[in-house]
């Protein structure tokens, strides 16, 4: 397969999932949904919460709804932050955060590694059911010239 094969190929199976053209594809995109909605759920709930509990402490660098929803938003994704919390509940928050982040890394991997084994078990359904057909039709071939 060429560069640009691989390229459309992989544009064909995100829209499929975009889709849910079949339940491997449903699967997967119930899978992102999820991660998502509970991911953006969890920013919300967790800004207010940094948000009142770091915006008066000494030596805070959050001091609007801004930078909490900035803070929770990068420790929930990637575990990082652009500020450091001061009081104790945004210490806990934070390594509430931190392993989220790692669950939703792990968990996405898995997602996609199962999509992936699923979709290749597929297509070698489809291969295998191709050359079967493939000899049915060379076998009545054979059968309509022998008639003739």
């Amino acid at each position: 397969m060429s560069r640009r094969e691989h390229i459309n190929h992989a544009s064909r199976e995100a829209i499929a999932v975009a889709r849910g053209s079949t339940s491997t594809h449903a699967h997967l995109r119930r899978r992102l949904s999820t991660i998502v909605l509970v991911t953006a759920f969890f920013a919300a709930i967790f800004t207010v919460v940094v948000y009142l509990s770091e915006r008066h402490a000494h030596g805070s660098q959050i001091h609007s709804t801004f930078d909490a929803f900035l803070f929770s938003t990068s420790q929930l994704l990637t575990a990082s932050s652009v500020a450091s919390p001061t009081t104790q509940l945004g210490k806990v928050l934070e390594l509430f955060f931190d392993i989220y982040a790692i669950t939703v890394v792990a968990t996405l991997a898995g997602s996609f590694g199962a999509f992936f084994h699923q979709r290749s078990k597929e297509m070698d359904r489809a291969t295998h059911n191709l050359a079967l057909a493939e000899k049915d039709v060379v076998k009545e071939a054979e059968a309509l010239r022998e008639k003739i």
